[in-house]
C-alpha cells in the first residue's frame, strides 16, 4: 500500500381504460404517433445527458484542455500503457490535441486502495494540485462510489493571456471586438486533471472500460450524480453499475458525440449556447445510426 500512495504523490387520477380511448384509424398514424414519442424521449434524454457533462454556469464558458498528455500509475505496466494508448485514441478520435510521447502528464489516473486517504496525502503534501492558477481553491465533489475527480484549470482572455489576480486579489480584462453579452471575456482552460480509483471499483471491467471511463471524467465537468436523471447509453455509468449488471464495453456514440461537439464549439460562446450547440450535433449524430 505504501508503495502504491508514494507512486500516487508522484504524479467521478388513475390512468384511462383501454376502451375510453379512440383507437388509431391506421398504420401510419401508430408509428407517427411512436416515432414522435421516441423523438421527445431521445431530446430529453440529450439534454439531461448534456447537463449532467457541463457543469458551467450560464456566465461561463465551458471548460476544455488545450491538449492532453495521459499518465496511469498503480496498475501493472503493462496495463497502464495500454490504458494510456487507449485514452489517447479517444481524444484523437474527439478531435481534441494529444501531446507527443514523452510530454509532461496532464491528466493523471491514479488506482489506489482507498481514495479518502490517498485525499488526505495529497492535501498535505502536494496542496497545490487542489488551487487554480488565480489561487483560488478547487471544488471538489463528493462522491459516494470509488471514484473522485477533479480539474485545475486557469482563465484565458481573448488573446490567449492567462488572467491572474494582482497583489490586491483583483483581476483586470481588457478587451476588443464583440460586446460580453455576446462573447465571454474569458474561458476557462483545464491545466490538469486527477482520476483516483480505487481497486475495488475495478473489478470485472476491462482495459477498454477503464480507460474510456477515464477519458471522460478527464474530458468533461461531470456531475456524477445528475446522470441518475436520465438512462442515455454511457461508459459513464460503469463504475456505478452492480457485479453482473450490463454495462457498455467501450465508450458509446453518445459519449463520443459529446466529446466531438464539446471540443468544435466557439470557445469564448456562452455556456447555454454551447450546450444548445452540442445537444443539436448529438442528435444529428444519432440521427445517423437509427438503432441508436
Amino acid at each position: 500500500m505504501k508503495h502504491t500512495y508514494l507512486l500516487g504523490l508522484l504524479l467521478m387520477a388513475a390512468p384511462t381504460l383501454a376502451q375510453d380511448r379512440a383507437p388509431p384509424q391506421t398504420e401510419t398514424e401508430i408509428l407517427v404517433v411512436g416515432e414522435r414519442e421516441k423523438q421527445e424521449n431521445q431530446a430529453e434524454q440529450i439534454k439531461e445527458f448534456v447537463r449532467a457533462l457541463s457543469t458551467e454556469g450560464w456566465d461561463s464558458p465551458m471548460m476544455r484542455f488545450e491538449n492532453i498528455c495521459p499518465a496511469v500509475i498503480g496498475l501493472s505496466p503493462a496495463r497502464n500503457l495500454e490504458i494510456v494508448a487507449r485514452i489517447r485514441a479517444v481524444a484523437t478520435a474527439a478531435g481534441i490535441k494529444v501531446a507527443e510521447e514523452g510530454c509532461r502528464s496532464n491528466v493523471r489516473v491514479v488506482v489506489i486502495p482507498d481514495k479518502e486517504e490517498m485525499l488526505k496525502l495529497l492535501r498535505s503534501e502536494h496542496p497545490v494540485l487542489f488551487r487554480d492558477y488565480d489561487h483560488r481553491p478547487v471544488k471538489l465533489v463528493k462522491e459516494d462510489g470509488p471514484v473522485t475527480a477533479w480539474h485545475v484549470r486557469q482563465k484565458l482572455d481573448r488573446d490567449g493571456n492567462t488572467l491572474e489576480p494582482d497583489a490586491a486579489g483583483v483581476t483586470s480584462i481588457s478587451f476588443d471586438g464583440a460586446s460580453p453579452r455576446v462573447l465571454a471575456l474569458y474561458r476557462p482552460v483545464a491545466m490538469g486533471a486527477m482520476i483516483l480509483i480505487e481497486q475495488k471499483g475495478l473489478v470485472g471491467l476491462t482495459t477498454t472500460q477503464i480507460a474510456d471511463y477515464a477519458a471522460m471524467r478527464a474530458l468533461t465537468t461531470i456531475y456524477p450524480h445528475r446522470l441518475s436523471r436520465g438512462n442515455a447509453p454511457t461508459i459513464l455509468r460503469v463504475m456505478s453499475s452492480e457485479i453482473g449488471e450490463e454495462t457498455p464495453l467501450s465508450l458509446t456514440q453518445w459519449d463520443l458525440a459529446f466529446l466531438k461537439s464539446a471540443y468544435s464549439v466557439p470557445p469564448y460562446s456562452y455556456a447555454n449556447s454551447q450546450r444548445d450547440r452540442i445537444r443539436r450535433s448529438i442528435k444529428k449524430e444519432l440521427s445517423a445510426t437509427p438503432s441508436q
